[in-house]
Parts: C-alpha cells; structure tokens; sequence
C-alpha cells in the first residue's frame, strides 16, 4: 500500500467528515437537536478527532478493497454506498432501543446522513485513487 496515498486520502476524508458534521449535525439538524428529549455535549475536539481517525480507518479499507470495485469516482461511491450501510444501519436504527428517549426518527435520519457520507467519502477516495 502507498503511504502516502493512504494519508492523502484519510487526511482529506477526515476534512471533509468535518465539514459534513457541521453543515448537518451543526445546522440542519441544530434545531431538532435543541428540542431532543436527550443530552450529550461532546466536547468538539473529539468530534474532529473521531473525524481524522475515522478519515484513516475508512482510507485503509478502500485500498484494501477498491480492486473489488469499479475504478475511480463510481467505485469508490459504490464502495461508500456499502460502507455507509455496513457501519450506519444496524447500529444507528438499534440506538432508539439502546438510549432512553432516543426519537426513533433521529435513528433513521443518522442512517441516512450517514450513508450520504460515506457515498462522498468513497467517491473522494475513487478521485483520489486513479492508477
């Protein structure tokens, strides 16, 4: 594997994980955050660090797998796609179950947003991927 074309992409996925974080979860949902029957303030360093770990982790599996899928922009949406339901859907959908007074809506808007992302960090990694 390439160094410095896993960095590349892990450190670019993990910018734009941030920027994503804040146009959805700090404004499009901040409203349906203020009126959220639950609480749970994170400090933001640990979201941008989630954010560049998470940036690495997802860098790693593409090129480990992005032979498994169509070159460029379209694989690597096409990988996102299955990444995004892979790690979102079980888990966000259970977390109504899991944490009291966790909207069973808010669940399905996280697997959303969720999957959303990683279509875009996966055809990020595609661009970034090309031979």
């Amino acid at each position: 594997m390439n160094l410095r074309k896993f960095l590349t992409i892990g450190l670019v996925v993990g910018i734009v994980s941030v920027v994503f974080d804040f146009v959805v979860h700090g404004n499009l949902l901040a409203s349906y955050y203020a009126q959220a029957p639950f609480r749970q303030d994170a400090p933001v360093a640990w979201t941008i660090v989630n954010a560049f770990v998470s940036g690495i982790v997802f860098a790693w599996v593409y090129l480990k797998v992005a032979g498994s899928f169509a070159p460029g922009v379209s694989g690597g949406a096409t990988m996102g796609f299955y990444a995004g339901v892979l790690v979102n859907f079980p888990f966000m959908i259970v977390l109504h179950l899991m944490v009291r007074d966790f909207p069973y809506a808010l669940s399905w808007i996280w697997v959303i947003a969720g999957i959303v992302f990683y279509v875009i960090a996966g055809a990020i990694a595609g661009a970034m991927n090309r031979k």
